[in-house]
């Protein structure tokens, strides 16, 4: 009995075997348009539930286009088998990687999960979840960008009580057989992250029973991990899912906000190409590295395929006999600039002037250049709809045939016999193969229309290049894309390419070009059109929360309804009055981390203030207007300071210096003693006192009388001792007089 093979396609080799089926490398019969096909396994092709869930999903799945995410072309199951048909990624899975190399850097490791949370909440979006995340369906392109694969194809877990699923990447509530959710997979896909960042996963035990014990009850290893990234880890394998990130986009939040600060701006464009580096070392796995066999083209069905508006095109999801009616879906694997062709293709892309280059001399190229464009510039919106500026005279689809009967009917046969036979049968000039007509007749920014005549049926090779950008004169060109022709004198293919909708309440122009081999008569056709993006929607805020408040910084968490713009702002009041403000915009998202700086000033030692924020939001918040107080403390003050800049035993001058003007007491002792032939007298004391305030700089005097002896040789020692309180800073000073003789007192 035969293998039973997807119909409409030719499989070049086998890619690889897995848990779930057999991959094959195919090419789309009437374009040469590489694809990968998966073949169920029997054993889930046999699983009633499976099937059921699947064939739901895979309804979504078909409609779902992603940067991050395998597209997948189409769901075919029959009485023989079931297949998926879907985008050739042609990379390498990041267990190769892993392998190979066994880590990443960090920020090669922060880009692989930020490209799986962004393709995991776009499929949570659409209510399809992973099921069973891991390195191998994670695949890396040469250029460091990842795609997920396998959504919904769960491989047999083999641990009872669970039906299906990879045991190392397994949440902790699956091991108690919860149904897989999108908060499992944020786990498998954190417990990926950590194997990129060490080399091995998160849990390992020898058995199932000791790997669930480790998923449910072990401590999160988050210290085996750099610390610029500990907390997401600790985030993303929390074993309440309800501790998790609620969704992975919030996830993506938590992840730019921790890579931002730890490794700078410029963190994912060095992971992308840590990550390219370690790809490219592996280019001999890629699908594409290995030669495979020219298929043929058949040209009918090719004809078939690329009529019609594309644009509207949905890809199929086939059952039973009616995978045989869908042909269609080879004009989205053709016409996609990302979807390779095979080797009879004619176009390759280059980084500045792209060419076409022709299969019969490849030193000859020709340009893309552009020879024709509209003399206006239509407009169209984001859903790629309008109506063409011209729409030239169409070519006839068949050649007209003429035939022109003989006038008469000879009435004799001829009198005679020629004497001689012709040496030579003359041989009729063949029809030189040319093409004789190019036009892009509709081009609305997403799909176009071309026209073409030849003057053969023989094969013709139709380029197209894709262009986008802000103006016409900065438009940035995709991959060129090469389509063969064959067996008419006429055609008008119809192209698409998979732009991605402007973002509201922006304008873009796009640009179609097309070129032939043979070089048509007048060179390459353009076209260039304006396209608008939908009109933004208005502005809603579901909520503003302060998270911090350091009297200099406030930490503001912001969600909102859209993703249009939304102004924050923030007031800061010192002791309720209004010092400073501040304020930002923020877009392109639903949720925001935002922090506003004001200056409240400094605060005196010895004093408290109170500094407050309040945060506002326009449109304003749905949970309104929020407010933070701190007190927030001076430093201590320095105690005062005293200095007695004189003393002359009876006048008393002093200079004290504050850090506040609060008030200060001036406490001054005196003291008097004489000696007179060695014999002291008792100590007369005197005291003074004052308060000072209402300055931090202050001059004061007094003054002290005493008695002046009137013996001859007497000593007369007078000191002063100046006390601040508080602080209980203090300086003395002394004075001594002598009296000599009788003759009066003498000031040493």
């Amino acid at each position: 009995m035969s293998v039973w093979t997807v119909p409409g396609y030719r499989e070049v080799r086998e890619l690889g075997v897995g848990g779930a089926g057999r991959v094959v490398l195919a090419t789309y019969a009437s374009t040469g348009a590489y694809v990968a096909i998966k073949y169920l396994k029997d054993e889930l092709r046999d699983d009633p539930r499976f099937i059921a869930a699947f064939r739901r999903e895979a309804r979504v799945m078909v409609e779902l286009e992603d940067p991050n995410i395998v597209r997948l072309y189409e769901y075919v199951e029959t009485a023989h088998g079931a297949a998926i048909v879907m985008e050739l990624v042609d990379g390498v899975p990041l267990r190769r990687i892993l392998s190979e190399h066994g880590t990443t850097s960090p920020e090669a490791a922060l880009v692989v999960l930020k490209g799986s949370l962004a393709g995991l909440s776009r499929a949570h979006a659409n209510g399809v979840v992973h099921r069973d995340y891991k390195p191998e369906n994670v695949l890396i392109q040469a250029d460091g960008m990842s795609k997920l694969s396998d959504f919904g194809i769960a491989t047999p877990s083999g641990v009872s009580g669970i039906s299906a699923g990879t045991p190392s990447y397994m949440a902790p509530e699956q091991w108690s057989g919860a149904p897989p959710s999108p908060a499992t997979d944020v786990y498998a896909a954190t417990c990926v992250f950590f194997e990129c960042l060490t080399g091995h996963r998160p849990y390992r035990a020898d058995h199932p029973a000791g790997l669930r014990q480790a998923h449910q009850s072990a401590p999160i290893p988050s210290g085996e991990v750099p610390g610029s990234v500990r907390v997401l880890v600790q985030k993303g394998l929390a074993k309440n899912p309800g501790d998790r990130p609620p969704t992975a986009r919030a996830f993506i939040s938590d992840l730019e906000a921790a890579a931002l600060s730890a490794y700078g701006p410029d963190w994912e464009q060095r992971g992308r190409r840590h990550l390219a580096e370690l790809a490219t070392l592996l280019a001999l796995l890629f699908p594409l590295a290995k030669p495979s066999a020219t298929p043929e083209v058949s040209t009918s069905l090719a004809r078939t395929v690329l009529r019609g508006k594309l644009a509207q095109f949905a890809p199929r999801f086939a059952i039973g006999a009616a995978v045989l009616a869908a042909v269609v879906i080879a004009g989205v694997i053709a016409a996609r600039g990302q979807t390779p062709v095979a080797d009879d293709s004619a176009l390759t892309p280059t980084s500045t002037a792209q060419a076409i280059a022709p299969t019969t001399d490849p030193t000859e190229t020709i340009p893309l250049t552009p020879s024709e464009e509209p003399s206006d510039t239509p407009t169209v919106d984001g859903t790629g709809t309008s109506e063409p500026t011209k729409t030239p005279t169409k070519t006839p689809t068949h050649p007209a045939v003429v035939t022109t009967p003989p006038t008469h009917t000879p009435t004799s046969a001829p009198t005679h016999t020629p004497t001689h036979t012709p040496t030579h049968t003359p041989t009729p000039t063949p029809t030189a193969h040319a093409v004789t007509g190019l036009a892009i007749t509709a081009f609305d920014g997403q799909s176009g229309t071309i026209s073409i005549a030849a003057t053969t049926t023989k094969k013709v090779t139709l380029g197209v290049r894709w262009s986008e950008g802000s103006s016409p004169s900065k438009l940035v060109a995709a991959a060129p894309q090469n389509i063969p022709l064959a067996g008419a004198l006429a055609y008008t293919p119809s192209v698409q390419h998979a732009f991605a909708t402007p973002k509201c309440g922006t304008t873009v122009y796009r640009r179609l070009e097309a070129a032939t081999l043979p070089k048509a008569k007048g060179g390459t056709a353009a076209k260039t059109v304006k396209v608008a993006g939908p009109v933004c929607p208005p502005p809603s805020v579901t909520s503003a929360r302060i998270t911090a408040w350091d009297g200099d910084t406030v930490s503001v968490d912001v969600r909102t309804g859209n993703d249009a713009q939304v102004k924050v702002s923030a007031v800061f009041l010192r002791d309720g009055q209004q010092v400073d403000t501040a304020f930002g915009n923020v877009s392109g998202r639903t949720d925001y981390k935002v922090q506003l700086s004001g200056n409240l000033g400094t605060v005196e030692c010895g004093k408290v203030a109170l500094f407050t924020v309040r945060v506002t939001t326009d449109p304003a918040a749905g949970n309104g207007t929020q407010t933070r107080e701190l007190r927030k403390s001076g430093e201590t003050c320095p105690p005062p300071v005293v200095t007695i800049t004189s003393w002359d035993g009876t006048n008393l001058a002093i200079h004290v210096t504050s850090s506040t003007t609060e008030a200060i007491q001036v406490a001054v002792a005196f003291s008097q003693q004489v000696v007179f032939q060695g014999q002291s007298t008792p100590e007369n004391p005197r005291s003074a006192s004052a308060t000072l305030s209402g300055a931090k700089d202050y001059s004061k005097s007094f003054t002290v009388t005493y008695r002046e002896p009137a013996d001859c040789g007497l000593t007369d020692t007078r000191k002063v001792t100046v006390t601040l309180s508080p602080g209980g800073k203090s300086d003395s000073a002394t004075k001594v007089l002598t009296f000599p003789e009788c003759s009066g007192g003498v000031i040493e």
